[in-house]
């Protein structure tokens, strides 16, 4: 059976609906780069500041901040470049994978630098602390799992 003819005006709207999101795509591309760029110039000064601060961990904190969110912006550029390749399949959810690991483990390593570095912290506090941190744990085991069946699935 052969397939119905498309309308001129179907084939018209479809090529101005992906012309208008490839220009999107192309805008948010360069934004995240621009993004980039200021997150790991604010990496380096903050790396280059880093002796003059008060408490020596709180700067760690800020470096460590500031580049694994630049590395979330890259794994996120990276993603976009996918979409303007020709594999949209499976390989597009990898980046996306990637980026929640970088993020859970930021989120893991500022709790525990404010965990170490509060001082007295009530046992209460603690608890969600602890709670927080046993959840981003098992996510960032649970996102680890899904990249290696992802990359098996592949072969």
């Amino acid at each position: 059976m052969a397939k119905p003819k498309r309308a001129w005006w179907d084939i018209f709207l479809q090529d101005c609906f992906l012309r208008g999101e490839r220009w999107l795509y192309s805008l948010v591309a360069v934004l995240i780069l621009v993004a980039t760029l200021f997150t790991i110039f604010d990496g380096a000064k903050a790396l280059w500041e880093l002796f003059s601060h008060r408490a020596f961990t709180e700067g760690i904190l800020h470096v460590m901040d500031r580049f694994l969110l630049a590395l979330m912006f890259l794994e996120i550029l990276h993603t976009v470049q996918i979409v303007f390749g020709e594999e949209h399949h499976l390989a597009c959810v990898e980046p996306f994978l990637m980026v929640g690991i970088i993020a859970s483990v930021r989120r893991l390593l500022i709790l525990s630098f404010e965990i170490s570095h509060a001082g007295e912290v009530p046992l209460t506090k603690l608890r969600y602390y602890l709670f927080e941190m046993l959840i981003i744990g098992v996510l960032i085991f649970l996102l680890v799992i899904a990249v290696i069946l992802l990359r098996r699935s592949r072969k």
